[in-house]
């Protein structure tokens, strides 16, 4: 049997489910109004409709999916979000008990609060795995570990192919470049797994910041350095990122398949790959810009 990554000492965690699966719940886009009396894209006729809707209906979205994290990508609340500390209160306090873990959108920063001081309090809120990290005016670049269900404190989980690391598959594959294996068919774990006591790592997620300049970079070369620098030299697992500003990508997939659930009420707000290959050029770029917002 294969041994998957251990845990790093200190390193926070979410766990998997009794099922064997990560249930999560993604929430972006609130902007959460804690005194709000009227409700935005609201068909008329539908009743009365203030702030309350909308945490009502992320808890019981969250009763019913009962999820094992739960997973805030940005914009919760924004300039109009008064006062900051009591709207993050009460739209992250939807998640409960449960664990949770928040990035920044472009518009978090526009209340009172500077970026720092709002991922500040983020990580102070009951439940919360978030961490302040360590890029320069981007504050939440961090990662969760996912950790193996029921078999963590034994050190060794009796995972599906699937499941296990990527190094570790390339090893039962028998691909070049596999990890050296001892004599029980194990790969050696990293040292500093081996002083986290065991927990085993199965998969990875990772948050990025989306900054207030984000129509020149969604995803900053610093960012890009630390994911590099620090995730890129962790033992491999599957790895899935969260991040608000969405990438071009997301403008030529929907265009392939007809098949898309509800309407977008709002254009893709990330730059084309022509704009972004014109940030080289930065008057180009202002040009090309003032062009698109004007349509």
């Amino acid at each position: 049997m294969l041994q998957a990554p251990l845990l790093l000492l200190g390193q926070r965690t979410v766990s998997v489910g009794e099922s064997g699966t990560l249930r999560l719940v993604h929430v972006s886009d609130a902007h959460y109004h804690p005194f709000a009396t009227a409700c935005e894209d609201v068909p008329r006729g539908a009743g009365p409709c203030t702030h309350r809707n909308t945490t009502q209906f992320l808890a019981s979205v969250l009763h019913v999916e009962r999820p094992d994290l739960v997973a805030f990508t940005g914009d919760v609340i924004d300039g109009d979000s008064s006062p900051p500390q009591l709207a993050m209160a009460q739209l992250y306090g939807v998640a409960g008990a449960r664990p949770w873990a928040a990035s920044l959108g472009n518009h978090d920063e526009e209340s009172t609060l500077s970026r720092d001081e709002v991922l500040a309090y983020v990580t102070t809120l009951r439940g919360s795995l978030t961490e302040h990290g360590p890029v320069k005016g981007s504050p939440g670049n961090f990662y969760l570990d996912v950790v193996a269900a029921g078999a963590a404190a034994a050190g060794e989980a009796a995972m599906p192919a699937h499941v296990a690391a990527p190094d570790a598959r390339r090893a039962v594959d028998g691909e070049k470049g596999a990890p050296e294996l001892n004599a029980s068919g194990r790969s050696e774990p990293s040292k500093e797994g081996e002083a986290a006591g065991g927990k085993l790592v199965v998969a990875r997620l990772v948050f990025f910041d989306s900054r207030k300049d984000h129509v020149r970079q969604m995803i900053s070369d610093a960012q890009l350095a630390w994911f590099v620098e620090t995730v890129g030299s962790l033992p491999r697992v599957p790895t899935l990122a969260f991040y608000h500003i969405p990438l071009h990508e997301y403008e030529v997939a929907p265009s392939t398949s007809p098949e898309i659930a509800r309407d977008r009420d709002e254009p893709r707000d990330s730059p084309s790959l022509t704009e972004i290959e014109a940030c080289r050029d930065l008057p180009r770029f202002i040009e090309l810009e003032t062009r698109r917002r004007s349509l």
